[in-house]
């Protein structure tokens, strides 16, 4: 094993030849003197980047953030209506793509107009033709994350999605009202895609032009796809078509730095002007750098402990809580936190609902009596995969106090790292672990579609298996209900139910946390975790 001397030397030595990388993206902007600060060039290091771009394909979460550059929506996140202590609400929204919409009187059909004149980076202009082509598309992958959850939640009718009222309105057609009904659209997946240009390049095969659009954008955003090297770079430019106010920045140069300390050297240093998931060890260090801070923003984020209830000792409810009261997340929280985070002790994550009943206080008398009572006395084997992307660089060390903490009711835990990030998310979707760290972030700040998000039977995003009829009755009651009284009650219920359950062992909630240059101003955390690119000035 090498030294710790020897690992910080690698990370640096690899810092700076990823700052070389950098060099030529017009210059920082900190006080390194690296570059001008009127660079047009913002310049990102992220633990990844995305393998291929085509919206109705999930390919992980850098596959997510990397659409919100070039797709545009009907409707978009008004980040204006950011408030302290609160994440951006299902409500917080304002106009895109539509300038306007009219609801009916049930709000099972809104109406909207779409803006006149909008041009996409291939110069064909929005119609309705695009709304109806690029929702249909969605829904020809039924696994995909809209057709699999973000539209089912919003009660979207799937015979017919959106109907064509004349060249530049459409209607949006419900089966029932729902809660998230209108910020789904706001979601980057859900961006209108120039049916025009996807057309040219669809072929008998390929009707919808799905491996096009894996390396080619064709939507109405403020950037176009400049370059995508799979794995390693992305990079955006600005969109002279773009309807909306020209972006401070003409370029966005994003790079895959999987190494956190590498990324937080070549933030602190200058040499870029974002990073994703900051080292934790290194927050203090980026704080009190000359060129960078670390935004701190709410988030309903969540790392797990994360397990395949069909499992034979892990599908039974009592090993579950016996597992959640075997670990301190009090210790986990100050050791591989350091403070910037809080326990997750709620079946739902606090940003989303307040006065939960409380899950997995730390109690391990209580943990090795629920592990005799469900017939594992002297516990059991079991093996826990981990992935530094995801829930961070810190995963191995998150997994060896749990590690530590199960051993000591009698639970032994192998630990297995997967070194691929797609490898391991492509594993976690196929259920193919019996165990594994993970964070989770509803892209809708609404307590019933995170209800139905990771745990309803038919969601594409349920990774566990779970599987009761009895919830997701609940769940489907809730989801019908507009907000209010009736429909607070149902998710109640909901939640209760899932305190005997604890399908997922939540460990700890997470702010969004993003290491940000000190002249780069405008970043607002995002329910998608994603970046408004657009928004961001250098000052």
């Amino acid at each position: 094993m090498r030294s710790r001397t020897t690992r910080r030397v690698a990370a640096v030595t690899a810092a700076s030849a990823l700052a070389l990388g950098f060099a030529g993206c017009g210059g920082g902007g900190g006080a390194s003197g690296k570059g001008s600060a009127s660079s047009a060039a913002l310049r990102i290091a992220w633990a990844s980047t995305p393998t291929q771009l085509d919206p109705n394909e999930f390919t992980g979460l850098t596959w997510v953030y990397g659409l919100d550059g070039f797709m545009e929506t009907l409707l978009d996140y008004d980040t204006s209506k950011a408030a302290d202590g609160k994440v951006l609400g299902v409500d917080a929204l304002k106009p895109a793509l539509a300038e306007s919409f009219e609801a009916n009187e049930d709000k099972t059909q809104y109406t909207f107009k779409l803006r006149q004149g909008v041009k996409s980076e291939w110069g064909n202009e929005l119609d309705a033709d695009d709304v109806i082509w690029s929702f249909e598309r969605m829904f020809t992958n039924p696994r995909s994350l809209q057709a699999g959850v973000l539209l089912p939640t919003a009660n979207v009718d799937k015979q017919e999605p959106w109907t064509k009222v004349d060249q530049y309105t459409v209607r949006y057609n419900l089966t029932d009202p729902s809660a998230v009904s209108l910020s789904v659209l706001a979601y980057p997946i859900l961006g209108i895609v120039d049916s025009d240009e996807a057309k040219k390049h669809a072929t008998k095969d390929d009707p919808w032009a799905a491996e096009w659009l894996k390396t080619n954008s064709a939507s109405f955003g403020a950037y176009k796809l400049k370059s995508l090297d799979p794995g390693r770079e992305l990079r955006l430019e600005y969109n002279s078509n773009y309807w909306g106010p020209r972006p401070a920045f003409e370029e966005i140069v994003i790079k895959a730095v999987p190494d956190a300390s590498s990324r937080a050297q070549l933030l602190i240093s200058g040499d870029v002007d974002m990073i994703s998931e900051p080292p934790i060890d290194q927050l203090k260090k980026i704080d009190e750098s000359a060129n960078a801070a670390v935004s701190r923003q709410p988030d309903s984020n969540r790392h797990n402990l994360s397990v395949n209830v069909k499992d034979p000792a892990l599908g039974k409810p009592k090993v579950r809580q016996a597992i959640s009261h075997a670990i301190n997340r009090e210790a986990i929280v100050n050791s591989i936190y350091q403070g910037y985070a809080q326990s997750a002790l709620s079946p739902q994550a606090s940003a989303l609902l307040a006065d939960q009943p409380k899950t997995g206080s730390y109690d391990p008398d209580r943990a090795k009596q629920l592990l005799a009572e469900a017939g594992h006395p002297n516990g059991f084997d079991m093996t826990v995969a981990f992935n530094t992307a995801r829930p961070g660089p810190f995963a191995e060390n998150l997994g060896r106090l749990i590690q530590s903490d199960l051993q000591k009711v009698g639970i032994n835990v192998n630990l297995k790292a997967i070194p691929s990030a797609a490898d391991f998310e492509a594993a976690v979707s196929k259920q193919e672990y019996q165990a594994y760290l993970y964070s989770e972030r509803p892209s809708q700040p609404d307590p019933g579609f995170s209800l139905f998000l990771y745990l309803y039977s038919e969601s594409a995003l349920n990774k566990s298996g779970y599987n009761n009829p009895e919830f997701d009755r609940l769940v489907t009651t809730v989801l019908k209900q507009p907000s209010g009284p009736q429909r607070e009650q149902v998710v109640n219920q909901a939640i209760e139910f899932l305190v005997g359950e604890e399908p997922i062992i939540s460990l700890v909630e997470v702010p969004d946390l993003v290491g940000v240059a000190e002249n780069v101003k405008g970043y607002v955390a995002l329910p998608t975790g994603g970046v408004k690119f657009d928004e961001l000035k250098r000052s």
